[in-house]
């Protein structure tokens, strides 16, 4: 009866752990539209209709950014949370003196974050 007890603590045990672990990297797929040219992240971005795969670990977000089944870049942003709900996913750029478009941030409308990338 105690074995029996134990193995059934034990299950839930790693049942309840490879949830937590499920959570704490979140993966998800958005499609995003480029209508300008520009960086992010150091990493160069033509204009095109992008597949971004984002992972998220707390306030950490990694995204790979994929067009025509092409990898073009892989970047890290920080996870921002405002209390503004986005009805599409957006680019917000930053134009420099010399006319280059930098990626500062991207809104995604589901689910609604956004992230935010240095210069």
């Amino acid at each position: 009866m105690k074995l029996r007890q134990i193995l059934t603590v034990t299950f839930c045990t790693v049942a309840l752990l490879s949830a937590v672990n499920m959570q704490a990297a979140r993966s998800k797929t958005q499609h995003l539209l480029l209508l300008y040219p520009g960086t992010v992240a150091g990493a160069h971005l033509a204009r095109g209709q992008y597949r971004v795969k984002c992972e998220t670990s707390g306030t950490i977000a990694k995204l790979t950014f994929v067009l025509h089944r092409k990898v073009i870049a892989t970047v890290e942003g920080q996870v921002v949370n405002r209390n503004q709900h986005y009805m599409n996913n957006e680019v917000i750029y930053k134009t420099k003196s010399n006319g280059t478009r930098v990626i500062t941030e991207i809104r995604f409308a589901s689910p609604n974050q956004v992230v935010v990338f240095k210069d």
